[in-house]
C-alpha cells in the first residue's frame, strides 16, 4: 500500500514549527502546490504554531504550513518554487479603518507633510513648496484654475499656528488656492479662493464648523474649521465625475497593495459613492478584497439592502458608519473637559462640540442593533464616547443583541479608562491610531490634553490589560496607508519631533502589533475563517517583507520595506529589486503624471491610470452643497468630494 499524508492546520510542532499529520490511507490523493514559498521566516500569528520554514498554496488556498522537507513533500512538476531569499513573510494585512478612493489625493496636490513625509516646517517653506508645485504644473493650473497643497500640520511649523490668507496670498493673489491640514478638518485660503466661494465679513459660522476671523474684525483670516471647510473645498475642487472616480478606486486599490493589505476599507461612503464602488467591482478593478461602510445618517435603505457577509468581485458592504465628532488635533473632538492649551480663539472652557445630535446618535445605533447590521463610530473625545456607550447601552436593552454584530469603537484617542469596561461590557471592539503618538505625540502633550492624559493617546494598554482585542488602522488619506509606519507606531509609540515615548505603558510587542493589523481586523470583518493567520484552509494572502520585524531594533521597524504583496496566491504588487525611491518619491512620480495629462489629456494612454478621464479632474466647478452639514469625521472633506464626483458634480 502506498503511503500518502495529509497536511492539517493545527497538528503539532516540532523546534517551534507547524509539523503535517501522516496518514497511510491518502498519499496518493495529496494535493499538488500551485506555488510553495520557502527560504526566510514565516510568521503565521497561529499561536499554535508561530513560525514555520515553508507555506503551500493551490487555487488561492493554503494547502500546507510546515517545515520545509514536508511542504516540499507537495510539489509537482508545475509547481513553481519561490525563494524568499531571506526575506519574512506573514499574513496579508486587514484594512481596520482607511478610506480607499480618495487615498490618492494629497499626492495629487504640493506636499506639505513635515518629516519624514515631506519637508514643511515653517510657513517658509510651505510658502517655497507650493510655488515649486505651480512652476512645476503651471499648465494644469492655467486648466484648471485652483491651486490645492495637503498636509500642513500646525503642530508641527515653527510658528505654531495655521498659514493665513495673507501668507498664501504671498505665493498667488490671482489663482484660488487651498492648504488641507494633515486632519483633514481644517483648510487654509487665500483671498482669492475666499472670493470664489463667497466667504465675507457677512457670512455666519456654518453648524459645525467655524470660519477665524481677523483680529478685532469679523474679516475671514482664510482659516476654516469642519463644516465651513467641507463647504468651501466642495465649491472650490470641481467633478472629475463617475469615470474619473472609477480611476480613483482602481489607484486606491493598488495604493493600499504596495503597503501589503489584501484587504483595503471605504470607511465612508456615501450612496452614489457606493454605486460608483460597485461598478468598479463589477468591471474587476480591484486586485484586492473591499469592505464599504456606508453612513448610517444618509441612506440607511441602501445599507441595509446591500449589506453582505460575502464579497461580490472582491467586494461588499460590510456594514454602516457613524460619526460623532470630529478631530484630536484639530480641538474639535467633543471631550468631556477643556482642552489643556488649545492654540487658537477658543473660548474659555473650550472641549469640542458634537458633530450628530444624540437622537440621531442614539436612532442609529438603535437602527443598526434592530436589523442585525453591524456599526462602525468614529468618537475620538471622551464625550463622544460616553454617548455612544449610551446609545449601545440603550439599543442591546431594548432588542436583547448587539455583541454578536461586532460594534466597532473608531479611533477613540481620548478616553477615560473606564470608558474601556464599559465597551467590553458591550461587545464593541476599539479600532485605535496608534500612529496618532507619531505624528501628533507632542502636540497631544503639550497643547490638546496635556502631559497626563496625552500619555493615554490610542490607550492599546487599557485594552490588552482587560484582555480586550483592538485593531490599529492609518486613517488613509489622512496619512500613508504605510503599514511598517502603523507597526513601528504601535510597538514604539515614539513621537517624532520630541522622541518622547508617549505612553510607555501601552506600547505592545511586534507580535500583538501584527495581530492588529491582520486576525484582529478579520475578526471585526466577520472573515477570521478565512483571513488573518496563516493557516490550512485560509486564503493565500501574503506580505513578504524585506526584514523580519520580530528581529530588528524596534526603532528601525518603519524602514522595513513591502517587497511583495499577494492576493490568493497571485502576486498583486513587487518592489523592483532597483527600487532606489522612497515611497513617496515612488507615489510623486505616479500622480505628477497624472497631473500632467489632466493638462494634456490628448496625450493621455489608454491605460487606467493615464485615463483621458484625469483631464476632467478639477475642470467642472461642483454645484452642490454638502448634505448633513453637520457631520464632520477625520476624512469627511473626501467623503464628499468622493460624493460630488461620482454623481458627476449634480
Amino acid at each position: 500500500m502506498k503511503r500518502r499524508f495529509v497536511l492539517t492546520a493545527m497538528a503539532g510542532a516540532v523546534a517551534g514549527l507547524a509539523v503535517p499529520a501522516v496518514t497511510m490511507a491518502a498519499r496518493a490523493a495529496a494535493p499538488r502546490a500551485d506555488r510553495i514559498w520557502t527560504g526566510g521566516a514565516i510568521i503565521t500569528l497561529n499561536d499554535k504554531a508561530m513560525r514555520a520554514q515553508a507555506i503551500a498554496e493551490a487555487g488561492g488556498k493554503i494547502i500546507a504550513v510546515g517545515t520545509r522537507a514536508q511542504v516540499m513533500k507537495l510539489r509537482g512538476p508545475n509547481t513553481q518554487v519561490i525563494d524568499l531569499q531571506g526575506r519574512t513573510m506573514v499574513p496579508g494585512f486587514v484594512d481596520a479603518h482607511g478610506h480607499m478612493m480618495m487615498g490618492g489625493l494629497q499626492s495629487l496636490s504640493a506636499n506639505l507633510l513635515a518629516p519624514p513625509d515631506g519637508e514643511v516646517q515653517d510657513i517658509a517653506a510651505l510658502q517655497r513648496t507650493m510655488r515649486a508645485w505651480i512652476a512645476a504644473n503651471q499648465k494644469t493650473v492655467a486648466a484648471v484654475n485652483l491651486i490645492i497643497g495637503f498636509g500642513y500640520d500646525d503642530a508641527q511649523l515653527k510658528e505654531q499656528r495655521h498659514p493665513t490668507r495673507d501668507d498664501l496670498d504671498a505665493v498667488s493673489k490671482d489663482v484660488p488656492l487651498v492648504a488641507v491640514h494633515q486632519s483633514g478638518h481644517l483648510c487654509s485660503l487665500n483671498s482669492k479662493a475666499l472670493e470664489a466661494v463667497g466667504f465675507t465679513s457677512a457670512t455666519k459660522d456654518p453648524a459645525g464648523g467655524v470660519i477665524r476671523r481677523r483680529d478685532g474684525s469679523q474679516e475671514p483670516n482664510g482659516v476654516l474649521e469642519e463644516t465651513a471647510f467641507f463647504n468651501a473645498v466642495y465649491k472650490l475642487l470641481p467633478s472629475i465625475g463617475p469615470d474619473g472616480m472609477k480611476v480613483f478606486a482602481r489607484e486606491g486599490a493598488k495604493l493600499w497593495a504596495r503597503f501589503g493589505y489584501t484587504t483595503a476599507q471605504e470607511g465612508r461612503a456615501t450612496p452614489a459613492t457606493l454605486k460608483l464602488l460597485r461598478e468598479v467591482a463589477n468591471e474587476g478593478g480591484y486586485q484586492i478584497d473591499l469592505a464599504v461602510y456606508p453612513d448610517v445618517l444618509i441612506d440607511r435603505e441602501a445599507i441595509r439592502t446591500n449589506v453582505s457577509k460575502t464579497y461580490t468581485k472582491r467586494m461588499r458592504v460590510a456594514g454602516a458608519k457613524l460619526t460623532i465628532d470630529g478631530s484630536p488635533q484639530g480641538f474639535t473632538a467633543w471631550r468631556d473637559r477643556p482642552y489643556y492649551k488649545p492654540v487658537g480663539n477658543y473660548p474659555k472652557g473650550y472641549s469640542g462640540y458634537a458633530a450628530a445630535s444624540a437622537e440621531e446618535v442614539m436612532s442609529a445605533i438603535s437602527w443598526a442593533t434592530e436589523n442585525d447590521i453591524q456599526i462602525v463610530t468614529h468618537s475620538n473625545g471622551e464625550r463622544a464616547s460616553d454617548l455612544l456607550i449610551a446609545s449601545h447601552m440603550a439599543a442591546q436593552a431594548r432588542f436583547g443583541k448587539g455583541k454578536a454584530l461586532r460594534p466597532v469603537l473608531i479611533h477613540g484617542q481620548f478616553l477615560r479608562e473606564e470608558q474601556l469596561d464599559r465597551f467590553k461590557s458591550l461587545g464593541v471592539i476599539p479600532s485605535l491610531f496608534p500612529m496618532h503618538t507619531f505624528y501628533w505625540g507632542d502636540w497631544h502633550l503639550n497643547q490638546t490634553v496635556g502631559p497626563e492624559a496625552g500619555m493615554n493617546i490610542s490607550p492599546t494598554g487599557w485594552a490588552r490589560k482587560r484582555g480586550m482585542i483592538f485593531t490599529s488602522h492609518h486613517d488613509a488619506p489622512v496619512a500613508f496607508p504605510n503599514s511598517m509606519r502603523v507597526l513601528d507606531a504601535t510597538v514604539t509609540r515614539r513621537a517624532r519631533g520630541s522622541g518622547r515615548i508617549v505612553g510607555p505603558q501601552h506600547r505592545v510587542d511586534v507580535i500583538t502589533a501584527l495581530k492588529a493589523m491582520t486576525i484582529w481586523p478579520a475578526y471585526t470583518l466577520f472573515e477570521e475563517s478565512s483571513k488573518g493567520t496563516l493557516e490550512v484552509g485560509k486564503l493565500a494572502d501574503f506580505v513578504i517583507l524585506s526584514k523580519d520585524p520580530t528581529a530588528v531594533v524596534p526603532s528601525t521597524i518603519a524602514d522595513i520595506q513591502v517587497t511583495e504583496t499577494i492576493k490568493e496566491g497571485v502576486s498583486v504588487f513587487k518592489l523592483p529589486q532597483t527600487a532606489a525611491n522612497s515611497t513617496n518619491e515612488a507615489m510623486t512620480e505616479t500622480f505628477s503624471r497624472m497631473l500632467h495629462r489632466m493638462a494634456h489629456p490628448q496625450a493621455a494612454p489608454a491605460s487606467a491610470a493615464g485615463s483621458p478621464e484625469f483631464a476632467r479632474f478639477m475642470a467642472q466647478a461642483a454645484s452642490a452643497a454638502p448634505p448633513n452639514e453637520g457631520v464632520s469625521c477625520q476624512s469627511d472633506v473626501m467623503m464628499w468630494l468622493a460624493d460630488a464626483m461620482a454623481r458627476g458634480g449634480s
